[in-house]
């Protein structure tokens, strides 16, 4: 774990206890330890502690130590079932009341918390505040509420939810008792609206570090998104991928154009049936699937704590939100990915949907998606800007936080900017006094600069336009790139509408005129993730670590998940299975010296791990009892173009990956990794 909170005094020794016996860890966070002080104080909080931030330790651990009831707000059955599974796989009684159980199975758990034997409860804001749960809570000897995802509470937030409002009313049914709001993401306007909104009693305020250094954040041209998705998914081969989009629409299609590539894809949104929803769900998680392709309202249903990649194919709504789905990567702390497809036409088709969406909020729903436009288009530090948007200054190197497109050079200065600003700007004013051309789109500007003899560019006279073929030679991908450059200077605008309109600003044609000078950038092509330098707080990987035997385990893991139904993080996360690959031990006492395993994890399952990594020794004579030591992440061979260029053209000719790994005896995933070379070559 990163730095931690050593435990000093008599009353901390039984957290100590707790803590090793049931999580396998020894310490706890500094502002995990923090939150669990004040909680067994009896303090309302609110609590904000970026994903992977461990808050859920928070409201479990004082439930255990207490030996009392703590009720959890928590607004997803499917979240309810993945924390009950993996509570009571640790030994913690917990239960979860919901929509789908039947009369019986509440009337029993109904029974079970009037009789004191549940630790933890989770339940829907709607099924807690009717009557008959605060009648049966009012007997349960209650000793506190934790409220999870508690931004949505606040109107000011970016995922406001009605039914959250309500919550007040816990202060009213259950005077004296604490209450803490856990989120994710909360600025402080925000942290300030939650305890208003929630009646809050003095509560203390924490707040954690929002910088996820073991991130890597890439901004990406979105000039065609199922060739830039594809390449990110490819360099995950075998591993958990989320694509993020905008609706059922475009979540199908991607889904289809991914698979007609040869990528295992499927779709999960609200259109699907509730069991196919869950049934998608559940395979992620059991990583019987690797690549969901959702909506961002579901994404929330999605929970697999070793996501490696997280793509939005289409522009988020806020930074909140953006800060909370990226979150999804990485939750183990091992390094990921985060990849944004941007194109302007994405923000102006966002605000004619929040436009139509709620009239109430409509200025402030602008603002929030203004802020993501100027993170995507803006080329200083991806960790700097996310930090300091939640009021954080950013405590990276001098030298660039090495994990985002920025700071590892994935941006440079277009040659010639001005001339090129001018030519655009030029071809816009001469564009628009042809008789036939008044009124013209991006896409019709861009024909025009890149020479192309559309019929409708022949039509309206616009090539015989002295700009015409301004740019012949260069890619329209990279011309339009230009362009929404320029509108993100606000030299040129576009109408709103369902046809867009160029113009030139009075800024643009002062920057024409005067000739001032315009600073282009361009993205350079998605290169393999490079892995992030070891910073304050970054990802620790153990060394040595054998990947025959990582992946052996893995397997197992993945078998004893789905026979299971849970998800695999529930069994052992990635970083446990790392530390055994790495250490090899050669019996439970050696295993039990692990961090992150806990007494009842080591019985049910310590002698068959011991077994596998005595067996996978004896077929490949490593080394038993390694010690455990961490370096930074390696980063991954690199593959020479001689090697890559096999691959492509095979698959190029429509061979599938499976009988190109045949042909040359290798893995489906060594191909892939391969093919993602290729492609950049």
């Amino acid at each position: 774990m990163p730095t931690t909170m050593t435990i000093t005094t008599e009353a901390d020794s039984q957290i100590s206890d707790a803590l090793k016996r049931i999580w396998g860890f020894d310490q706890l966070r500094p502002l995990q330890g923090q939150v669990v002080a004040s909680t067994l104080e009896g303090r309302d909080a609110v609590v904000v502690m970026p994903t992977g931030g461990g808050k859920s330790l928070c409201y479990q651990l004082p439930a255990v130590v207490t030996e009392r009831l703590t009720v959890v707000v928590s607004p997803l059955i499917a979240l309810m079932k993945d924390q009950v599974d993996a509570l009571s796989l640790v030994g913690v009684s917990t239960a979860a009341l919901n929509s789908t159980m039947s009369d019986s199975e509440a009337e029993a758990i109904q029974s079970r918390l009037i009789s004191g034997d549940i630790r933890v409860l989770y339940v829907s804001p709607e099924r807690l505040l009717q009557p008959a749960t605060l009648r049966i809570l009012a007997q349960a000897n209650v000793a506190r509420f934790a409220i999870d995802e508690a931004h949505c509470i606040s109107g000011w937030g970016h995922d406001f939810r009605p039914e959250y409002r309500q919550l007040h009313r816990i202060k009213e049914a259950f005077p004296g008792i604490p209450v803490q709001a856990f989120t994710a993401t909360a600025t402080p306007q925000v942290q300030r609206d939650i305890a208003i909104q929630l009646k809050l009693d003095r509560p203390r305020k924490f707040v954690g570090v929002f910088d996820r250094p073991n991130l890597t954040y890439r901004v990406v041209a979105k000039d065609d998104a199922v060739r830039r998705t594809a390449e990110a998914v490819r360099r995950y081969p075998n591993e958990g991928v989320i694509v993020y989009c905008l609706s059922r629409k475009d979540t199908e299609g991607l889904t289809a154009s991914l698979i007609a590539q040869g990528i295992p894809a499927v779709a999960y949104h609200a259109g699907l049936a509730a069991e196919t929803r869950k049934r998608v769900s559940e395979a992620f998680a059991q990583e019987r699937a690797n690549v969901v392709v959702a909506t961002v309202a579901f994404g929330m249903g999605i929970d697999r704590a070793n996501v490696r990649c997280v793509i939005h194919e289409c522009l988020p709504k806020s930074i909140e939100g953006y800060q909370q789905e990226t979150g999804r990567a990485g939750r183990d702390g091992l390094p990921s990915e985060c990849v944004l497809l941007y194109n302007h036409g994405d923000v102006i088709r966002l605000k004619r949907i929040l436009l139509d969406e709620n009239q109430e909020m409509n200025a402030h729903r602008v603002k929030l998606l203004e802020e993501v436009r100027r993170f995507a288009t803006s080329h200083t530090c991806r960790h700097a800007s996310l930090s300091e948007h939640f009021g954080q200054p950013y405590e990276g190197s001098a030298d660039g936080c090495g994990a985002c497109d920025v700071c590892l050079g994935g941006t440079q200065a277009v040659a010639d900017s001005n001339d090129i600003s001018r030519k655009i700007l030029a071809a816009v004013q001469e564009i628009t006094s042809l008789p036939r051309s008044r009124s013209f789109g991006v896409g019709f500007l861009v024909s025009v600069l890149t020479g192309s003899k559309l019929k409708l560019v022949v039509e309206r006279g616009a090539d015989q336009a002295g700009c015409f073929g301004a740019f012949k030679g260069e890619s329209s991908e990279r011309v339009n790139s230009w362009v929404h450059q320029l509108m993100d200077l606000g030299l040129l605008s576009v109408s709103e509408g369902a046809y867009p309109l160029v113009s030139m600003t009075t800024a643009g044609q002062e920057t024409l005129f005067e000739e001032l000078p315009v600073n282009l950038v361009e993205n350079i092509a998605l290169i393999l993730p490079a892995k992030a330098k070891a910073t304050k707080g970054g990802a620790e990987m153990p060394e040595n670590v054998d990947s025959g035997l990582f992946e052996r385990l893995r397997s197992w893991r993945r078998e004893l998940a789905s026979e299971r139904q849970v998800p695999a993080y529930v069994i052992f996360h990635d970083s446990t299975l790392m530390k055994v690959a790495a250490s090899k031990p050669s019996s439970v006492d050696r295993l039990r010296a692990l961090p992150g395993l806990g007494e009842r994890r080591i019985e049910e399952f310590g002698n068959a791990l011991v077994n596998m990594v005595i067996e996978y020794a004896a077929e490949t004579g490593v080394t038993l009892d390694e010690p455990l030591g961490a370096i930074p992440p390696p980063t991954p061979p690199k593959v020479s173009s001689k090697t890559a260029s096999v691959y492509g053209p095979l698959f190029k000719a429509g061979q599938s990956v499976d009988i190109i790994a045949g042909q040359l005896k290798l893995t489906p995933g060594t191909v892939w990794g391969h093919l993602a070379d290729w492609v950049k070559l």
